[in-house]
């Protein structure tokens, strides 16, 4: 017998901040860490398996494997408990934070999409088969989208109870290695538009406008420098542009830039989001 729901989610906008649900103990280095009536058990065994299974399907239908992350083992396991509690399938309890939170709070992976499976079955085997037998089950396990997992099974009785948590991975850079993108593919629509090269300058003004923002976990900001022209926006990967950039770099008055850039996860973005001044003379 096997009962599942499912959920694939890219990161929303308005998405709620919240802590993840505690548990007794998430670490990764025992067998299984016991609930606090000691009764109850998180089952690393069962945890390896289902990740093993899914690779192995993976595999054979040529997708890379998905790399296990301890912070999403976390927030699968958290959920699983709390499947367990209230004996009851869902991907979000009454006072529970909502997937992205839960994956936020428990790993610093920069992710712009994020997914989950739930199963409740008598090993693993069968609810390795049934989310296999199930499409959209099937589709998370099988997504080229996901790189990274943490699956967290959490026994009570005679059942498993299983969280699967699905994430994309992006690559974490730093203030300059952001800026380094942003200013690559601005570059590049200038090129495309037939322009002249504009020069990129240092403007501490550009980079502190950029926390500023993420602090406040708002677009509103100060107004630009006189004679100059700004942009403001968030992004998941810092070399994706908005659209509307083509229309002020097509201005052919232009000579310099400025970026600023600076990575937060906020109420707003609880998985990240790369804040993004540009400053045009």
């Amino acid at each position: 017998m096997l009962l599942t729901l499912i959920t694939a989610l890219s990161l929303q906008l308005n998405a709620a901040a919240t802590a993840a649900v505690p548990v007794a103990d998430s670490s990764l280095n025992t067998a299984s860490v016991q609930n606090y009536d000691g009764s109850s058990a998180y089952d690393r065994e069962a945890e390896m398996q289902l990740l093993d299974m899914a690779n192995a399907e993976r595999q054979h239908v040529g997708l890379a494997p998905l790399k296990m992350d301890e912070g999403l083992v976390r927030a699968a396991r958290a959920h699983a408990a709390q499947m367990a509690s209230q004996n009851k399938l869902s991907h979000q309890f009454s006072g529970e934070p909502g997937l992205p939170e839960r994956i936020g709070a428990s790993s610093p992976l920069h992710l712009n999409r994020t997914g989950e499976n739930v199963a409740v079955a008598p090993n693993a085997e069968e609810a390795h088969t049934g989310l296999m037998a199930s499409p959209p089950h099937r589709d998370n396990l099988l997504s080229p989208n996901f790189n990274v997992a943490g699956f967290g099974v959490f026994r009570s009785g005679h059942w498993l109870y299983v969280t699967q948590d699905f994430g994309s991975s992006t690559p974490a850079y730093s203030v300059q290695q952001a800026q380094a993108a942003v200013s690559s593919s601005l570059e590049q629509l200038r090129t495309q538009a037939r322009m002249p090269r504009l020069q990129r300058v240092e403007n501490r003004y550009a980079q502190t406008s950029a926390c500023a923002m993420a602090q406040a976990d708002s677009l509103s900001g100060a107004e630009p420098p006189s004679g100059a022209y700004m942009l403001r926006y968030t992004s998941m990967q810092p070399e994706s542009l908005p659209t509307n950039v083509s229309k002020i770099i097509a201005q052919r008055g232009l000579r310099t830039y400025s970026a600023g850039t600076c990575y937060a996860k906020t109420q707003k973005y609880p998985n990240g989001a790369y804040w993004v001044v540009l400053v045009f003379y």
